[in-house]
């Protein structure tokens, strides 16, 4: 019976190793092997994606680590959300969502762009640089992919609840003072909000008569008082 058990153990062990060689090799069979990577939602070609995700051809396919890959995409600025999926025998495929420009500020590499949760983007160019200014925001605190820039943060709320036709008449958000918030229209109308209670509320009563008045030739300085949204001021001044 002991060498029959000892008989049994050798099997047992000598087949384990089989299989683990078994599955080594099957994990990094050529067959399985990265080849091609495919990409949608995404500005960035699949060669950049893929070397943002450190994901190389040629490399095993099973063994890619997917999370370190997403985790890798979402830390560049303009990827809010990836998800990463393998298909048999070869492909990578990459699904991304991007960030877009609500706003810009001022920044010591020029004006860069702001992403409607305050991260702050690269550089604007082209159509980018008729997007509103925010204004007030220290100089030193603006890094490309910084995403906790209180200031930032406020602004970009702002803009995001005004609908998209009220925001295009926008031209500056000042947040210099936490307690007078401004929204500045392109006929440089103030809209005084106060401090950041009530937003939408205040908001609302904003994008019911910005249009109006910015649609009315006026050589009057005017202020729009909303922070009691209830009872809204205008006061034109020579």
């Amino acid at each position: 019976m002991p060498r029959e058990r000892e008989g049994y153990s050798l099997w047992f062990s000598t087949a384990i190793l089989l299989l683990v060689v078994g599955l080594y090799g099957f994990l990094h069979s050529p067959f399985f092997k990265v080849q091609y990577i495919q990409v949608n939602g995404s500005s960035y070609t699949p060669e950049q994606l893929a070397e943002i995700a450190g994901i190389e051809k040629g490399t095993s396919l099973l063994g890619l680590d997917v999370d370190l890959a997403v985790k890798r995409l979402e830390q560049e600025p303009i990827i809010s959300r990836a998800v990463i999926y393998r298909y048999l025998p070869d492909t990578v495929y990459i699904q991304v969502e991007e960030r877009s420009p609500i706003a810009m500020v001022p920044s010591e590499l020029g004006f860069c762009g702001v992403a409607a949760d305050g991260t702050v983007l690269g550089r604007v160019e082209g159509a980018a640089v008729n997007l509103p200014v925010i204004t007030g925001v220290d100089k030193n605190s603006i890094l490309v992919g910084k995403k906790n820039v209180s200031e930032l943060v406020i602004a970009a709320g702002i803009l995001r609840e005004l609908p998209r036709a009220v925001r295009d008449l926008v031209s500056e958000v000042n947040v210099v003072d936490r307690d007078c918030l401004k929204i500045i229209s392109g006929s440089l109308v103030e809209y005084h909000l106060g401090g950041p209670g009530n937003l939408k509320e205040k908001l609302d009563v904003v994008a019911t008569l910005l249009p109006r008045l910015d649609s009315v030739s006026s050589q009057a300085y005017t202020i729009v008082d909303v922070s009691n949204p209830k009872r809204p001021v205008v006061r034109k001044l020579p």
